[in-house]
Order: C-alpha cells, then sequence, then structure tokens
C-alpha cells in the first residue's frame, strides 16, 4: 500500500534575511547577498507585496548590484509593477559599493535608477 504524499509545506510570508537587511522602510528592502555561495550580485532591491507565481515569498526583486572586474559598481533598476514604466531597465556604473546602494535605494519609488553621484 502506498503512503499518501505529505501536504506541500507551506512558504513563510517572508524568508528568513536575518542580518542581510541594510534598509527597510516597512515596503522596500535593500538586502545584502555578501557571503552568498554562488550569488553574482552583492546585493537586491525588494518591493513586499502580495505572494504570487512569480513572488511565492511577496517579494518582487527590483533592482539588484554587482562588483565589476575593473572594481566599479554596477546597479540595475527594474519598474515592476503594471504601470506604464513596467519592465523598463535603468543601469548605471558607480565609483563605490555605496554609491550604487544609494542610488538604487534612493530611487526604490521611481520607476528608474536615481543615478546620482
Amino acid at each position: 500500500m502506498k503512503k499518501p504524499h505529505p501536504p506541500p509545506a507551506e512558504f513563510p510570508y517572508q524568508p528568513n534575511l536575518g542580518d542581510r537587511i541594510v534598509q527597510d522602510d516597512g515596503e522596500y528592502l535593500l538586502v545584502s547577498l555578501a557571503g552568498v555561495p554562488g550569488s553574482k550580485a552583492k546585493g537586491l532591491l525588494l518591493r513586499r507585496g502580495p505572494r504570487s507565481t512569480k513572488a511565492p515569498y511577496g517579494l518582487e526583486s527590483l533592482g539588484y548590484h554587482l562588483l565589476l572586474a575593473d572594481g566599479q559598481w554596477y546597479a540595475s533598476r527594474v519598474a515592476g509593477g503594471d504601470g506604464a514604466h513596467a519592465g523598463r531597465t535603468t543601469t548605471g556604473i558607480f565609483l563605490s559599493e555605496l554609491d550604487a546602494l544609494v542610488n538604487l535605494w534612493a530611487s526604490r519609488r521611481s520607476p528608474v535608477l536615481a543615478l546620482m553621484m
């Protein structure tokens, strides 16, 4: 006699990000990926929202930053949601990780990267 499969585990509302959260305003999160095995990006800009097939944890990825081979920092911001700018991507090259982080965070409520120097 076959044993029935256990019910699928429920996703927690939000994965345990622990001390990886750099900024959190209740809607948007800036998360560090430093030291995460296999991750090319060093950080993510996320927005909380309803759980869906695209966002099973209720977190939509809006951008990321990473270190380039020449020592500069690259940041990319994708406009989320269903608005006129949805899917539009803006990018920037920055001299420091702090500049990349500040630009991602400053652009969290905008459809494009802030590109402040």
